[in-house]
């Protein structure tokens, strides 16, 4: 009968990695995502694992994160990595684990999700946002679809209203700017924003430089007396560049655009550059540049227990958030997977 227990890392580890067989660099970015990470520092790691006899038929990962909820700081957590066995699949397991989920923090995300566990997760409460979309700007066509989509791009960016110059600065590092700099950029920007999560020195630190396997370059912006502005994270890979995370302002139009198109001028030739985002102004800054955005919507969830929802938060859980792919576990995967796969492909025969 499969019941939920709490994790032991002696006992359940390699059961768990075992669910994950097909994800061949887990073991490689276990430690960097489940102990590591700021959250798990400050709260521990506290995992949701369902066991059968004391074999681990299921599990749910955590990472919990710092967020501003309605403008105030509160505690939240990611819930990711959710698997079940295949011979227990369709026998309430994956409800079971939802269930103890729920009781583990009053706020969940989930990002990137598949479409049946979409199904399960409206079924139990949480809210879909239908604010985040996926941009690209196709340079070299690769198939007869490209070359349509570069037509689409060429027609959107015709209709795209004209943005005004910024008058910053910009300049592309390898690393993160002094911790001060950037936790002061944060806390001049955090108050634009309702709902998105922290985006402080420790968090970005963790996020993409201390990543085991994948690399990030930092586009910092900067005004006209060096103070800085706005920083944007971009990770390039084969022929394409991906801005998937950004720290500043909430309004400022005029410095994402110059962001953007300082993404492009830096490598710029590149087939093609892309991002995930909710937020409404770089979509506009990115079609004024000749980005096409994608019907195709990536799958953000949230679960607020009713706590939150009482007469001092009114409103949807769903809405008011500022997304980037960079907040998406499929982006840690993702860059994790190719940066292996490359490693693979290209190490030395012994």
């Amino acid at each position: 009968m499969a019941e939920i227990t709490p994790y032991n890392d002696e006992l359940h580890r390699t059961q768990i990695l075992d669910l994950f067989s097909d994800v061949a660099f887990k073991g490689d970015i276990w430690r960097y995502q489940f102990v590591e990470n700021p959250g798990v520092v400050n709260r521990g790691f506290d995992p949701v694992v369902a066991v059968d006899q004391g074999r681990v038929i299921g599990f749910n990962g955590v990472v919990p994160v710092s967020i501003t909820w309605r403008g105030q700081p509160i505690d939240a957590m990611w819930s990711c990595d959710f698997k079940v066995r295949s011979d227990y699949r369709g026998k309430g397991v994956g409800r079971l684990i939802k269930e103890d989920l729920a009781k583990k923090s009053s706020v969940l995300m989930s990002f990137g999700i598949s479409p049946v566990a979409a199904i399960v997760l409206e079924r139990m409460g949480w809210r879909a946002s239908h604010d985040v979309h996926f941009l690209k700007r196709i340079c070299r066509p690769r198939s007869f679809r490209d070359v349509a989509l570069m037509v689409y791009q060429f027609l959107g960016r015709l209709g795209a209203s004209t943005v005004p110059k910024s008058g910053h600065e910009s300049r592309v590092r390898d690393e993160l700017p002094a911790p001060a700099e950037v936790d002061g950029l944060w806390q001049r920007s955090m108050g634009g924003y309702d709902k998105t999560v922290v985006r402080d020195w420790r968090y970005l630190d963790w996020r993409y430089q201390k990543h085991p396997l994948a690399e990030y370059k930092f586009i910092e912006i900067l005004t006209p007396e060096g103070q800085l502005a706005a920083i944007g994270v971009v990770r390039v890979d084969q022929q394409q560049a991906r801005l998937v995370d950004y720290l500043g302002p909430a309004k400022a139009l005029p410095l994402k655009y110059f962001l953007v198109k300082t993404m492009l001028s830096t490598w710029p030739d590149l087939a093609a550059y892309s991002a995930m985002t909710s937020d409404a102004e770089f979509k506009q800054a990115m079609r004024s540049l000749g980005f096409y955005q994608g019907r195709e919507q990536p799958r953000f969830f949230v679960w607020a227990s009713p706590q939150m929802s009482d007469g001092s938060n009114p409103g949807p859980c769903n809405q008011g958030w500022f997304i980037m792919g960079g907040d998406s576990d499929g982006e840690l995967l993702q860059s994790a997977r190719e940066s292996w796969n490359h490693q693979i492909t290209n190490r030395d025969d012994v």
